[in-house]
């Protein structure tokens, strides 16, 4: 059975001469409970995970900060916002493949 509130929308780069990817953003679903570990806060919400230098400096991941968001409530929504905030164009009349 599949969850449709369980997914991730990441937003990466690639490192240089690397096959490892820096998460800039991750918009995910509302499947699970989150903690920012620093500010001692709990939710369970959708939510987006930001790159932090802070989180990185205490040795956690660099997307282990997040905030709740109501911006979508399923996978396609997050897909949307990660276009927007990331102010990507897609030409008018793209079709966008999920795979």
């Amino acid at each position: 059975m599949c969850n449709e509130l369980d997914f991730s929308v990441i937003l990466a780069v690639q490192r240089p001469q690397s096959n490892r990817f820096f998460r800039l953003r991750r918009y995910n679903g509302l499947s699970h409970e989150h903690t920012n570990r620093i500010e001692r806060e709990t939710f369970y919400d959708y939510h987006i995970h930001h790159a932090t230098e802070r989180y990185q400096e205490i040795g956690m991941h660099e997307d282990s900060f997040a905030t709740p968001t109501d911006r979508y409530a399923n996978y396609e929504g997050a897909i949307d916002c990660v276009i927007s905030d990331a102010k990507f164009v897609i030409p008018h009349g793209t079709q966008l493949n999920l795979y």
